[in-house]
């Protein structure tokens, strides 16, 4: 199988710019606090041909044993290379170069990823079904099957859009207060259409002079490829009745090369002063950068990271991995006692994983897709945001056996009359106790100056400029605790001198429950780490655990269940031998089951005891502040139901 694709793209944030206002006021009065203008082409067509070539063959070794052999090579081309011909052919011409001509072209460039060659995905199967056994296996009427096989997943080509919108592939220039020219000098046009936006922007755009590594970047490990899945099966099916059998199975896979979100340059400077045996042997942190600064720009982003040759990098990697095992149990039916077609299933599985996404959802799921520790990518490794441990289906469909001809006006009555439905009941999502804030106030290279409160271990730049979400998580307190309750270190929490005042040590812990009371304005009350499940991770709890990666496990909690049942009423009419009318009522939801959108999983959101900080998106652990599911029908109100007809002829 030969596929050559084909994919135009469009995709360019601020192709005809973007403004920030502080406020209403500003922005009546057209002074913007920020303007951002991008050059670079908004539009891709990402190529890639495709070679898939399979051998496979169905042995039947015996009567009553088959075996299934197969090797499958799969080429999948490589479309990020579209990118380094494109900043190539650009940046080679002064007269279209978007980058400061001075710098080699490797800098100006993305560089040329190789395409894997080497995908060969064995399989073999079988299938055998015993002659013996007796009532056991029925003589004939069981069959045992099970395989393995290796297959391969080629990147998604939002990894590549990615790329697409970010340094060196374009240049975004930004305006601000401190900014030559200053954002409030650039007004938005008398008509912002885009065009004329555009027109007014491209002149400030400062092409020829910056180096793209003084910019965020996007782009891929120099070996990024497809991932590679083992999966295996072994499963034995009883035939019950002529219409019904009965299956018990165990699936598995296990997945190398997932795709993962890294921070490919990491700020490390305050976590070398702080915690040196963090940073692996021979990593140091940059003090000469060899970056080269635009206009404007006064502090190199590569100060104080791994690399001196880089600044911010967002990378994607094949650094993840997942181990699935399940044990599924499944009842078939149709056309049972000639009116009843029933499947029934349960799964009972275990999903493990380092990641489980290479976005981060600030939710249930893959709450955030960056480890906390740039350096131990696999020390993530535990429960997957994608482990639903207990899942139950149930679908059926059944019509009347009563007047199926309808004669009569007592047949047109009680005949054609049915009913069809499904169930799903399933563990929750999981999600990570996580931070969304607390960390983000400490400058970058400031750990020292006046103490490990001023220290940014999490590489604040980083996070703002690509996740909006801190990577660090908080410290465990007491499994036996509530979900929702958080402690916080006074001297963090209020400084010093508050806590001195209320009688009480900088390394005291207090609710944060109860200091985010609106009701009060923030009660101060000590608590202790048995009376919280988990305690905000900041300066002085650092120096306390001493470690700024907190302890409390990625995806270690779950948000609620899923329970879900639908229902059809139908009736079909016959109106004479070529046409009939089939009436049906549907309702969704059907026993009205609150099945809430996700989770707030960060504890800055923790609720206070009277309730009064709590509201939509905001509490922490409590899944009912996202609303319920469909969205916009409220938390009481969930089930819809459906009337409607269909005449054929």
């Amino acid at each position: 199988n030969f596929t050559h694709q084909v994919s135009p793209n469009g995709f360019l944030p601020a192709v005809n710019g973007s403004y920030t206002f502080a406020n209403w006021s500003t922005f009546a009065q057209n002074v913007p606090s920020t303007v951002n203008i991008a050059a670079g082409s908004d539009a891709f067509d990402l190529k890639e041909n495709d070679t898939f070539l399979y051998f496979g063959d169905d042995w039947k070794v015996s009567q009553h044993l088959t075996l299934n052999l197969g090797l499958t090579w799969s080429y999948y081309g490589q479309p990020a290379n579209l990118f380094n011909q494109v900043t190539t052919a650009r940046e080679s011409n002064p007269a279209t170069a978007l980058f400061n001509p001075v710098l080699p072209l490797s800098v100006r460039t993305f560089p040329e990823f190789p395409t894997k060659k080497n995908a060969f995905g064995p399989s073999i199967g079988f299938a055998y079904s015993p002659q013996f056994g007796g009532f056991l296996t029925g003589n004939g009427k069981t069959v045992i099957r099970g395989g393995y096989r290796l297959l391969y997943d080629p990147p998604f080509y939002n990894i590549y859009s990615n790329m697409a919108t970010a340094a060196p592939e374009v240049f975004s220039n930004t305006f601000r207060a401190t900014t030559t020219p200053t954002a409030a000098s650039l007004p938005l046009p008398v008509n912002p259409t885009g065009p004329n936006v555009r027109a007014a922007l491209d002149p400030q755009l400062l092409t020829g002079v910056f180096d793209p590594r003084t910019f965020n970047e996007t782009s891929l490990s120099p070996d990024f490829g497809p991932d590679m899945v083992h999966s295996y099966s072994l499963g034995i099916e009883r035939e019950l009745s002529k219409n019904s059998a009965i299956e018990l199975r165990y699936v598995g896979n296990h997945a190398v090369d997932l795709f993962q979100s890294v921070n490919g340059n990491p700020f490390i400077a305050d976590l070398a002063k702080d915690f040196p045996n963090l940073i692996p042997a021979g990593i140091t942190p940059c003090t000469a950068s060899q970056l080269v600064l635009g206009p404007g720009q006064t502090a190199s982003p590569a100060t104080g990271r791994e690399n001196c040759a880089e600044g911010l990098v967002r990378n994607r990697t094949n650094g993840g991995f997942s181990n699935y095992n399940a044990f599924q149990a499944e009842f078939r039916a149709t056309n049972l006692f000639h009116q009843l077609t029933i499947r029934a299933g349960y799964t009972f599985s275990k999903n493990l994983d380092n990641v489980s996404e290479i976005f981060s959802t600030g939710a249930g799921g893959a709450t955030n897709a960056f480890a906390q520790n740039p350096f131990a990518q696999g020390s993530e490794y535990t429960t997957s945001g994608l482990n639903i441990p207990h899942q139950l289906t149930l679908l059926f469909s059944e019509e009347s056996p009563f007047f199926k001809e309808q004669h009569g006006l007592l047949g047109h009555i009680l005949g054609g009359w049915g009913i069809s439905g499904n169930y799903v009941i399933a563990s929750g999502q999981p999600y990570t106790a996580s931070q969304f804030a607390f960390n983000q106030s400490a400058p970058l290279g400031n750990c020292g100056a006046s103490g490990t409160a001023s220290c940014n271990f999490f590489d604040s730049t980083f996070f703002n400029g690509f996740i909006g979400e801190e990577t660090d998580r908080p410290f465990v307190g007491s499994s036996s605790a509530p979900l929702t309750s958080v402690g916080i270190f006074c001297g963090d929490a209020i400084g010093a001198a508050n806590c001195t005042a209320s009688g009480l040590l900088s390394t005291d812990l207090i609710s944060l429950n109860e200091l985010n009371s609106t009701a009060t304005g923030g009660t101060v009350v000590k608590v202790t780490n048995k009376d919280v499940r988990y305690i905000a991770n900041t300066g002085i709890a650092e120096t306390v655990f001493g470690t700024p990666f907190g302890n409390a496990p990625r995806n270690g909690q779950s948000d609620a269940i899923t329970n879900i049942a639908n229902a059809s009423l139908f009736k079909k009419f016959k109106l004479g031998e070529h046409a009939s009318f089939e009436f049906h009522a549907t309702a969704l939801n059907v026993f009205n089951h609150i099945n809430f959108q996700s989770v707030d999983p960060f504890i800055e959101d923790a609720i206070a005891s009277d309730g009064s900080n709590r509201g939509p998106g905001n509490g922490f652990g409590d899944p009912s502040v996202t609303g319920s599911v469909p969205p916009g029908f409220g938390a009481a109100a969930t089930r819809r139901i459906l009337v409607g007809g269909t005449i054929r002829f």
